[in-house]
């Protein structure tokens, strides 16, 4: 009875040591340290949340890309940028900012096109 109790008790504390705290944050320590926890922070989300991770990585790394000067530079301030930071959070700051933009980015758009000659009226 004793021998059951210590492999219980044994197998309660290994199973608590794998209960996550809560989402995992992304290191931009190292190269490595960056794409492995960049790949938990994804694992974190639903496959909707996911899509809009993406494009939030992807509109991000473009505006590095314009800031760096090099490829190592790009790399470390891409590293940087997102380090300490998790899915959920860059999520929400995506939805946030999908919220906020609303209708002027349509608006924009379409003076854009009239800009460039697309046509079409001014209303």
């Amino acid at each position: 009875m004793r021998k059951m109790v210590v492999l219980l008790g044994s197998a309660l504390l290994a199973g608590c040591a794998t209960v996550s705290t809560g989402p995992a944050v992304i290191d931009g320590s190292t190269a490595a340290a960056f794409e492995q926890t960049l790949g938990k922070a994804r694992d974190d989300l639903s496959l909707k949340d996911r899509l809009k991770f993406e494009a939030a990585l992807t509109e991000f790394r473009a505006q590095m890309f314009a800031r760096a000067d090099n490829r190592q530079e790009y790399q470390e301030l891409v590293r940087q940028g997102l380090s300490g930071l998790t899915a959920p959070a860059i999520v929400e700051e995506f939805d946030r900012n999908t919220r906020k933009l609303g209708t002027d980015a349509a608006d924009a758009i379409f003076n854009l096109k009239r800009a460039l000659g697309g046509g079409g009226s001014s209303e």
